[in-house]
């Protein structure tokens, strides 16, 4: 029972050294959540304290919409976000890690989802066909891209006039980006805040392109 104890109490240590070293790094360097941790995002009771279903709900996404998301890693958002916009809606997923989009695409196929693509490619730069989407979102996500403006910048370029920009932060991520820092990045794009759902430590900021 003592060793079940000191085990425990180990990994939780570790678990808290991992964080707050992932954390300071951050702060020196945007780093992308390595694609080694999918299995974890993919947890379900990982899932549950993320949020995923309340996130996905707060995109009010409707069928026939075409969707983006902008880092969406092994696609626990992506998955069920691809699914509200049926039938006729499309979901493109664009992440910067190979290994993310390979285990996202794995799992698409494996329940049979079919209206999901993916791209490979920097946030920064153009990849999609200008106005094209009605809805865009980040989800923990922001705060990995080095150059924020540049990205805002193309999901402004990538949405339809009237589309939405949907912007999720999480407390405990180690990029957390302050809804402050999200609307002064947004408004300086070009959009326009509509409303922002949830507390400080778990909020999504919603802004409209004119």
């Amino acid at each position: 029972m003592h060793l079940v104890l000191w085990i425990c109490l180990i990994w939780v240590v570790l678990c808290v050294v991992i964080y707050v070293g992932w954390r300071w790094a951050s702060r020196v360097w945007s780093l992308p959540c390595p694609s080694g941790m999918a299995w974890f995002l993919e947890n379900p009771i990982v899932q549950r304290l993320n949020g995923t279903r309340v996130t996905v709900e707060r995109l009010g996404l409707q069928p026939g919409q075409r969707i983006l998301e902008i880092g969406p890693g092994p696609g626990r958002l992506l998955i069920p976000a691809a699914r509200s916009v049926l039938p006729g809606g499309e979901a493109v997923g664009i992440d910067i890690q190979p290994r993310m989009l390979q285990r996202l695409q794995e799992r698409a196929r494996r329940e049979g989802i079919t209206n999901l693509t993916t791209i490979q490619g920097d946030a920064t730069r153009p990849h999609v066909v200008e106005a094209s989407f009605d809805v865009v979102f980040l989800c923990t996500c922001l705060g990995e891209i080095p150059d924020r403006a540049a990205a805002m910048a193309q999901c402004y370029r990538a949405l339809k006039p009237g589309g939405i920009l949907s912007i999720t932060e999480l407390w405990g991520d180690p990029h957390y980006q302050s809804q402050s820092k999200v609307q002064q990045l947004a408004e300086a794009a070009g959009f326009q805040l509509r409303s922002v759902q949830g507390r400080v430590w778990f909020y999504t900021a919603t802004f409209c392109k004119p």
